[in-house]
């Protein structure tokens, strides 16, 4: 503790001057003690010294300590001299910056937490401080809060379908078809994602799970011996599962002429012009290459109605599960 006196004057001698001066009449006050008590970011300086003033503003006028506009002084200027210690805080300037707003403020209070709270200023969980909320402030300070929240966001991303290869017998060797059309799947995942002031700065995964699927994509691939007509390989367009049906140009119901206005004979076939285009050339496995130029009224869809030149033949084709070819 710093203790200076004004005058350097001792106390038993103030007090003879005292009362040599009430005597004649010259002095009316009473002379007493002050102490003051100087804080600031640094530290604190005391002060104690005599008086004849007796009040807060007199003293400090005395003693010659400049107030400036934010600092604190307990008690009050007006108070009387009782006996009191005069605390004098000074304020210092202070800086808070948030995401949206900055304050500029004058302060008394040299915490962090204490600058924050006196502002109004309140902290989520995850907020961070700098500096800390328990930090001293040593002078000018500019402190920044950084608004921190978790947030969940869910995102898909395709999954590549996979290609199957199988053989197929009914198709010539060296030639393919795609059985079933591939679909990519759907991945999806789920995160939680560390915003500050709105800006992601780190992220974890909590679930990944398949939400679809993907269809695999089957190629069929010939394993039965190249088909050639004229020593040229025929290349197929496309292959269509069908029901294959066989019939022969009987006097008694048909006139022996096709939709077409073809001759009614091996090597023309009943088609659903929806399906297989009348005049399109095709493969059956087991009858061979044919023209579609003929329609029926049960041929409607995935059905194909063979000719035959005789009862016989058409009786021993009967019904079968074919892939008709449909040539290019």
């Amino acid at each position: 503790m710093g203790i200076w006196s004004k005058w350097p004057i001792r106390p038993y001698v103030m007090g003879v001057v005292a009362a040599a001066a009430i005597g004649t009449g010259l002095v009316t006050t009473q002379i007493r003690t002050v102490d003051i008590v100087v804080q600031n970011p640094a530290g604190k300086r005391e002060i104690r010294f005599w008086t004849f003033h007796h009040t807060v503003r007199g003293a400090l006028a005395q003693a010659k300590i400049r107030l400036f506009p934010h600092d604190k002084v307990s008690p009050g200027l007006k108070a009387q001299l009782n006996g009191h210690v005069i605390r004098i805080t000074r304020a210092i300037p202070v800086t808070v910056k948030t995401a949206h707003r900055i304050f500029k403020d004058w302060t008394t209070d040299y915490r962090v937490g204490a600058v924050l709270s006196a502002l109004g200023i309140r902290l989520g969980p995850l907020d961070v401080v700098q500096p800390g909320l328990m930090a001293a402030l040593k002078g000018p300070t500019t402190v920044t809060v950084w608004r921190r929240q978790w947030v969940k966001e869910t995102t898909t991303e395709p999954i590549p379908y996979p290609v199957q290869h199988q053989p197929d017998a009914d198709l010539a060797s060296g030639d393919s078809v795609i059985l079933q059309s591939g679909a990519n799947g759907l991945l999806e995942t789920i995160k939680r994602i560390l915003l500050q002031d709105g800006r992601p700065i780190a992220s974890q995964v909590l679930s990944v799970r398949v939400a679809d699927p993907p269809r695999p994509e089957i190629v069929g691939y010939g394993t039965a011996p190249a088909v050639a007509r004229g020593g040229a390989p025929v290349v197929f367009a496309r292959r269509i599962p069908m029901v294959a049906t066989a019939y022969w140009p009987n006097p008694a119901w048909s006139d022996g002429y096709t939709a077409l206005g073809w001759k009614a004979q091996y090597g023309v076939v009943a088609v659903d012009p929806r399906v297989i285009p009348l005049g399109s050339r095709v493969f059956v496995p087991g009858y061979g290459f044919a023209v579609a130029a003929d329609t029926g009224g049960a041929i409607v869809g995935n059905r194909i109605d063979l000719c035959f030149d005789s009862e016989s033949q058409a009786l021993a084709w009967g019904v079968r599960e074919v892939n008709v070819y449909v040539v290019q």
